[in-house]
């Protein structure tokens, strides 16, 4: 620049940012991740879901149903969580985190680099797979549906993960004994076998592309200030007759007319391709006409990247800090043992004399319970044990007989319980008794 120049009159050009080396490689790295995330959650004990006892697991505490604060904090919490990032960055869970667009994508790798780059296995355009001539043979074929069954077999594993403890799934693994006597979760994962197989070998982004419903709920909480795709119009010229980023695109969209409610899921695949194009081009500089902007080019003056944020999600912040208070409630009001005392039945005579005391113990860890009885001397009642053992979570009954020769009226009875744990309770119980009753 000489002192007769002014800033209109320098070139510009635009500061490169090399997508190529970093975006492609940080998706495929976060996908794994959160494929191994999604793995890794039932096996460390996170989270599971117990369908015996009617709730969930989560980091060895069994959490009921009816630990309303715990259950509505967590899910509360999460949906406002998820709600936030629709809003920031749009569909980008989709692209960069869906366990099925994972599968489709590697699918997809695999069948072109077997059977070439037109080979699309299921297209609603009803054009037939066009396999290279070169590559038609027996062992690509094979090759091929090794590639997908694996990943298939390793899909249909997930369910049973969330549904059964590590155990039986190890003894499932190991076709031990134990799981060869259950031989239903053996036909459950076939089941799910077929349909993996049948999803990642077939369908694909088929599903993502037209029968995602999880995809239409995240569009319901985009807005035109999300992460999107952003096209330099300005330099359109180095676009004339090249399709490099809409071919780039596994969803068929082309990134040059890109609308801030479609279908993309900020994969950023066009991205990279057109910063590649760029790099390998002897015509064109600069960076590649595309990028990811939120809303438009000019924000509002003084708003500052904090205050946008809060902006765009005020709303589900504080349903993200309420759900977060209800969680934080529930875990300091939790109880790891849990105990109730009711009647059997009448006897002969017409009164009750036995009454049931049901413990439950929600930790995976072993302790013992034990169990005394206050308002009655000890040869008025009977306890059939007054300690309770659990190796792991689970119930147990222990019977509470009072003699009937315990005096007429009525009495005030507490069922007091203890556990190694250190948790402790105690259950009312309001006793008739007839008096001794005489036979004839």
């Amino acid at each position: 620049m000489t002192t007769h120049e002014s800033p209109k009159q320098m070139p510009v050009q635009p500061e490169h940012v090399a997508g190529a080396r970093f975006l492609h490689p940080a998706r495929r790295m976060v996908q794994y991740i959160s494929l191994l995330i999604i793995i890794v959650i039932p096996l460390s004990g996170l989270f599971r879901i117990d369908m015996e006892m009617g709730g969930v697991i989560m980091l060895d505490h069994q959490v009921w149903f009816s630990d309303i604060t715990i259950v509505l904090g967590m899910w509360l919490f999460l949906a406002s969580l998820l709600m936030i990032s629709y809003a920031m960055v749009g569909s980008a869970f989709c692209g960069w985190m869906c366990p099925q667009n994972t599968a489709s994508e590697f699918a997809n790798m695999l069948t072109r680099k077997l059977l070439g780059r037109r080979a699309n296995m299921m297209d609603l355009s009803g054009d037939k797979m066009q396999v290279s001539v070169r590559r038609q043979s027996s062992l690509n074929y094979i090759l091929l549906a090794i590639g997908l069954i694996v990943p298939a077999a390793l899909y249909a594993l997930i369910p049973l993960l969330y549904f059964n403890p590590p155990s039986v799934i190890w003894s499932f693994l190991t076709f031990s004994e134990v799981a060869r006597q259950t031989g239903s979760l053996y036909w459950i994962y076939l089941i799910f076998l077929a349909l993996f197989l049948i999803d990642i070998a077939a369908v694909r982004h088929l599903l993502c592309k037209n029968f995602c419903f999880y995809r239409v709920w995240q569009q319901s909480f985009q807005s035109s200030e999300s992460l999107r795709v952003a096209y330099d119009k300005q330099r359109s010229d180095d676009c004339a007759d090249c399709h490099f980023c809409a071919d780039a695109c596994f969803l068929d969209i082309d990134p040059r007319q890109i609308q801030a409610f479609d279908g993309c899921v900020n994969c950023g695949e066009c991205v990279t391709a057109c910063d590649v194009l760029h790099n390998k081009s002897k015509k064109r500089s600069g960076a590649g006409l595309l990028t990811f902007m939120h809303g438009s080019h000019q924000p509002l003056a003084g708003t500052t990247p904090l205050a946008a944020f809060f902006k765009r999600t005020k709303k589900p912040l504080l349903a993200t800090l309420a759900g977060a208070l209800l969680f934080a409630t529930g875990v300091l009001t939790y109880q790891t043992d849990d105990f109730s005392v009711y009647h059997i039945a009448e006897g002969s005579s017409g009164q009750v004399l036995d009454y049931r005391i049901n413990i439950a113990h929600k930790l995976l860890h072993p302790t013992t319970v034990r169990l005394r009885v206050e308002g009655l001397n000890s040869s008025e009642y009977q306890l059939d044990r007054d300690a309770v053992h659990f190796d792991t979570a689970g119930r147990a009954d222990v019977v509470l007989h009072i003699k009937p020769s315990l005096s007429k009226g009525l009495h005030r009875i507490r069922v007091l319980a203890s556990a190694d744990d250190g948790w402790s309770g105690h259950f009312d119980v309001t006793h008739f008794s007839q008096g001794k009753v005489m036979d004839n």
